[in-house]
């Protein structure tokens, strides 16, 4: 029987786009043409085939397991959902709600130097602020984003993006989340590590997201936290070496700190939130916590319907500007 939504998923979501945004995988280009595209995931080291057929459909099929084929529906269900209706979920928000991605990531993952520095020129080049428009409108408050836990861990670039940077365990930038309405990215040359919050001594717990709006989201949601957690976002899911970093940052946690998973509600959230588990696990001084977001996909989700009302007042206020009334 013919279903229009479950044509659209296949027909209007972008794999491609839709393997790397969600679940970390990597556009070989050497070996990819216009029409096949070969696709790589450093931690699980699959590789998967993608094509879009005269019908319009996306197609996949896995070179590591001859089971793993099919359409969207099929890819998102072999990677975690656990039924079509949870698979339908997770397309649903992505193809009306999630932000889409700009530029595919390209093979190799990790870019040169000179391009690490590049990534590192755009950021000190953004505009310092205390404020952003685009996250007020997703409910984050002006004091959140002005709090010292997250002071220059975020600027603002060209055509208003938000850039939220990415350090490595020595502090060096190596590249920047990219943030405004209708899009999502990375920087151009750059490699994911980690967005990270700055870190205080009596510190209790890391709280562990996949981007940095859900981990604002998450600190603006638990104010009794606040003062004793510090907050890690990895952009996604991770790669292997991001994995290995994570590692090496559970280990210099305070003693007796607790890792909170508060990644998204679905099938590649949990399967994230395990990996996490396992992670912790190698740590006899620290504890595992799974923090999903009640009633929502991810933690920005349930902020905006807290911050409901703060949001319209927004659009109040903007409309007044617009007609040229009087602010109040």
């Amino acid at each position: 029987m013919y279903d229009h939504e479950l044509d659209c998923f296949k027909r209007d979501i972008h794999l491609v786009e839709f393997a790397a945004a969600r679940y970390g995988y990597v556009r070989d280009r050497r070996e990819s043409s216009r029409a096949c595209h070969v696709l790589r995931h450093e931690g699980s080291d699959d590789k998967i085939v993608v094509r879009q057929g005269n019908d319009g459909h996306w197609t996949y099929f896995s070179v590591r397991d001859e089971r793993d084929n099919g359409t969207i529906l099929d890819f998102v269900k072999a990677r975690g959902a656990r039924s079509i209706r949870e698979a339908c979920e997770e397309l649903r928000h992505y193809l009306h709600a999630a932000p889409r991605v700009v530029e595919l990531p390209a093979a190799p993952s990790r870019p040169e130097r000179h391009d690490l520095r590049s990534a590192a020129q755009a950021f000190a080049d953004a505009a310092v602020a205390d404020n952003s428009p685009y996250l007020n409108e997703r409910g984050i408050r002006p004091e959140t984003l002005a709090d010292a836990r997250f002071r220059d861990t975020w600027r603002i670039g060209s055509h208003q993006n938000v850039l939220f940077v990415h350090r490595d365990e020595a502090e060096v930038i190596t590249g920047f989340e990219i943030k405004n309405r209708g899009f999502t990215g990375f920087a151009t040359g750059g490699c994911k590590t980690a967005w990270h919050s700055a870190a205080r001594r009596g510190d209790q717990a890391l709280v562990v997201t996949e981007s940095a709006v859900d981990a604002l989201s998450h600190y603006q949601l638990h104010p009794e936290r606040a003062a004793t957690t510090r907050y890690l976002s990895t952009a996604g899911a991770p790669s292997r070496s991001q994995i290995e970093g994570l590692d090496r940052v559970f280990a210099r946690l305070p003693e007796a700190s607790t890792v909170v998973a508060a990644v998204d509600s679905d099938g590649a959230g949990e399967k994230l939130a395990q990996g996490l588990q396992d992670l912790t696990r190698r740590h006899a001084k620290l504890t595992f916590q799974r923090d999903a977001p009640p009633g929502a996909k991810d933690w920005n989700e349930l902020l905006q319907r807290v911050e409901q009302d703060y949001i319209r007042s927004l659009s109040v206020l903007r409309a007044s500007r617009d007609r040229g009334g009087p602010e109040r």
